[in-house]
């Protein structure tokens, strides 16, 4: 059922479900620097780890995957219709549909070729328009240079190759690195290969797609910000895997505290 006007949001948040999270973030690499909160400690727990990407099977998301913030399905269908957050340190917290990771692609100048199926999960419907592609932070790094080609097929099923800005050198655990998108590309449906410009020195480094679903900006530390329906209102698919990430603006690990609305229409 579609959202079709304020009186329907308004009798949804009459018996609207609210899930709170509580995240220690690791520290950021620099200011402006994304984290991710998928294996941090809080509420909930830290995340299952990801598949290597020879794995063939395990890589897709849901709600049942270890580390989702915990939502109840809709008899209709679900919607964002309220996020508050707070933060010990200024940024903006980014709240998530996580669909599809792996691990384990070293730093050597080569490719990466995910073992099949490197596809998104089922309740992605529109062949994954508005997903992104960002490289993960399992393992800490060494020294690096360069960028990672990401190759994938797009919201059409078409190949497609998307780069990384020049990666950071040394990243730390928990960094995410976005790969743009090929100019024209509205999303991913597929992951197919990652290769490396250059040699790093050490470590590893997995992708992840995600959705967003809402970002809540928290500009004074401490502070208890709130978006109501009309800044975050929001489709979430059953079975979504809810996390948070994190765009710092210091190097200090923040404590993220937040919760969502979501209702049922």
């Amino acid at each position: 059922m579609a959202i079709t006007s304020v009186d329907d949001i308004a009798s949804g948040l009459a018996s609207q479900q609210i899930i709170r999270f509580m995240k220690v973030m690791n520290s950021a690499k620099a200011a402006g620097a994304w984290v991710s909160g998928w294996k941090a400690g809080g509420f909930p727990g830290a995340g299952s780890d990801a598949p290597a990407y020879t794995a063939g099977s395990g890589y897709a998301c849901d709600s049942s995957t270890v580390g989702a913030i915990p939502y109840a399905n809709a008899s209709a269908a679900n919607w964002l219709a309220r996020l508050t957050g707070s933060v010990t340190v200024a940024g903006t917290i980014i709240l998530y549909d996580r669909l599809w990771s792996c691990s384990g692609m070293g730093f050597a100048a080569s490719t990466y070729t995910v073992t099949t199926p490197g596809s998104l999960p089922a309740r992605i419907t529109d062949g994954g328009v508005g997903c992104e592609i960002w490289i993960e932070q399992f393992v800490a790094a060494g020294a690096a240079t360069g960028t990672v080609t990401v190759t994938y097929l797009d919201e059409l099923g078409n190949s497609s190759t998307g780069v990384s800005p020049t990666v950071a050198s040394a990243p730390t655990i928990a960094q995410m690195q976005p790969v743009r998108l090929q100019t024209g590309d509205r999303g991913v449906s597929q992951i197919v290969s990652a290769a490396n410009s250059a040699t790093w020195t050490s470590g590893s480094y997995g992708i992840t797609v995600m959705k967003r679903i809402a970002e809540i900006p928290v500009p004074v530390p401490g502070v208890n910000m709130v978006c109501d329906w009309a800044q975050v209102l929001a489709s979430i698919p059953s079975d979504a895997c809810i996390g948070v990430m994190y765009h710092a603006t210091t190097t200090t690990g923040p404590v993220i505290i937040g919760s969502a609305s979501i209702i049922d229409k």
